[in-house]
């Protein structure tokens, strides 16, 4: 497995804590990196660089013909990182399950409610056909990304990932990531993941989502674990 990124230089004063979470927990994975042509980046990544006045489907597969179709990543954008350590030894079984051709791809998160159990892992579920691929950690092959950003349709990516459906990946095998006994809900339509402890989304329209995460949040940032005195103490200004 290897790290792929997706970013933008509109949201470089995100990288510190994707920097400082990837550092941690996934630092002996290789990393490629997705960015626009006027930005740089850590020389640790394999930079991949995208024109910016392309549309957002159009930007990643411009990059993805310089990464071999047998590869199998885990997929990211720079906003969610981990706040746990994963659990490697479920995330092996998971890319064997890839390897093999059981499915096409694995969300490392549930979503929406009602969801079918997959017969072939028992922490993972069948995504809704109303949704088969969204923008959230996901293990993958290139090959697979490809087929899903030329084929599903969309001008920005909300209209994408709203378009991915069965009406457009007919045959894609589609799975999610979820433990029964451990996974709680967050918010209105995620659950946390226990295989990939990770923020679901830690920017919300160019703010820190504190309203969903701000016990994870405030940890990373501060370095310790979260009081809820102090962190409002912090917010003070004398």
């Amino acid at each position: 497995m290897k790290i792929l990124l997706y970013t933008h230089s509109d949201y470089s004063w995100v990288w510190e804590y994707w920097h400082k979470q990837t550092d941690k927990f996934l630092n002996v994975f290789e990393k490629i990196c997705l960015l626009n042509s006027n930005s740089s980046f850590r020389e640790d990544y394999l930079v991949i660089k995208y024109d910016d006045k392309l549309t957002y489907k159009n930007r990643i597969l411009s990059c993805l013909d310089n990464i071999d179709d047998d590869e199998i990543v885990l997929f990211c954008h720079e906003d969610m990182f981990l706040y746990k350590k994963p659990n490697f030894e479920i995330i092996d079984e998971y890319i064997n399950l890839i390897k093999s051709g059981n499915c096409e791809l694995i969300k490392l998160v549930r979503a929406f409610e009602n969801l079918d159990k997959s017969n072939i892992h028992d922490k993972l579920f069948k995504n809704p056909d109303k949704q088969l691929f969204s923008i959230q950690p996901t293990l993958i092959k290139i090959k697979s990304l490809k087929y899903i950003y030329k084929t599903v349709p969309g001008d920005n990516i909300w209209e994408f990932e709203a378009n991915t459906t069965k009406e457009y990946l007919k045959d894609l095998i589609s799975l999610c990531s979820f433990d029964l006994n451990q996974d709680k809900k967050r918010g209105k339509f995620h659950y946390d993941s226990s295989v990939y402890p990770y923020i679901c989304t830690a920017v919300i329209k160019g703010k820190w989502n504190f309203k969903e995460y701000k016990k994870e949040l405030y940890e990373i940032f501060y370095n310790k674990k979260f009081n809820i005195f102090s962190y409002y103490l912090s917010k003070l200004k004398f």
